[in-house]
């Protein structure tokens, strides 16, 4: 059910997974979210209208799991849009992301929760390996500690998105994700977010994040060096460009704040058994 019942407790931490067309992998990893050693969590599963129904299969061993929500979108809007209709549902403190090509490795959410129960940080993201279309693993990478200071020398990429864990308070002062892309919103979040909010990494790695052929960083269509892509970096680069003019507090605010979705569209319960 989504939204959760007022009279219902809400678990800590809400884990977002967005999924399309990509069967093959979801079982896996909705299966390193719910064998988390971190049991207070929901994962909110989300089929964005795939062509078929097989990764209905992938969740079934999970049937029974009650923290297992699963939805599917009235109509495809990309996984930016479906974050921000999840998002309106959430009421425990923390939210989290996983993508359904990806791996959350054991331990993942106990220890960045614990960093933002500490109230050390408003996200946190970790250290990550990179695996191909067999899981191989092919590199891995150690992201900065302390975001916002890396943000400052000019980097713009401080955490991966999916790795992420972020205070539901922050997410929606600044009205969650670009709703007007399905693609690149993630770095425009966390430009928007260090403004305001303390990013921060563990320094393990607890993340393994899929690079192949069909994914949305990779594809012709959609990935890097593509049209779409470099439209959309100019457009984050203006934007960022008028927060950096913003002359007070007051006039910088109202540029933190994400275009609300511009697609109306409803999330519908799917039974997984």
């Amino acid at each position: 059910m989504w939204p959760p019942a007022e009279n219902t407790r809400a678990t800590a931490l809400t884990v977002i997974l967005p999924h399309y067309d990509c069967a093959a992998y979801l079982g896996a990893a909705a299966g390193s979210v719910l064998g988390q050693d971190f049991r207070d969590l929901t994962l909110v599963v989300v089929d964005d209208r795939s062509p078929g129904d097989d990764w209905r299969a992938a969740l079934r061993p999970f049937a029974d799991d009650p923290r297992l929500v699963v939805l599917r979108t009235t109509r495809n809007v990309g996984h930016l849009r479906i974050k921000n209709a999840v998002l309106e549902g959430v009421r425990g403190p923390y939210i989290g992301f996983q993508d359904a090509d990806d791996i959350s490795l054991p331990g993942r959410f106990r220890r960045q929760v614990a960093l933002l129960d500490r109230g050390r940080a408003d996200l946190v993201g970790c250290g990550y390996e990179c695996i191909d279309a067999s899981g191989r693993v092919t590199g891995r990478r150690r992201m900065p500690r302390y975001g916002n200071l890396w943000m400052r020398l000019g980097r713009s990429t401080v955490a991966l998105h999916p790795s992420t864990v972020v205070r539901r308070e922050a997410l929606q002062r600044l009205g969650g994700f670009d709703g007007t892309a399905r693609l690149g919103a993630d770095t425009d979040f966390h430009l928007r977010a260090a403004r305001l909010y303390r990013l921060r990494n563990v320094s393990r790695v607890l993340y393994r994040y899929r690079v192949w052929p069909r994914s949305l960083t990779q594809a012709p269509e959609t990935g890097f060096g593509s049209e779409a892509r470099r439209a959309y970096t100019e457009s984050l680069r203006r934007r960022e460009e008028a927060r950096r003019r913003a002359g007070s507090r007051a006039e910088l605010l109202p540029l933190l704040i994400a275009p609300p979705n511009d697609v109306d569209f409803g999330l519908e319960p799917v039974d997984p058994a």
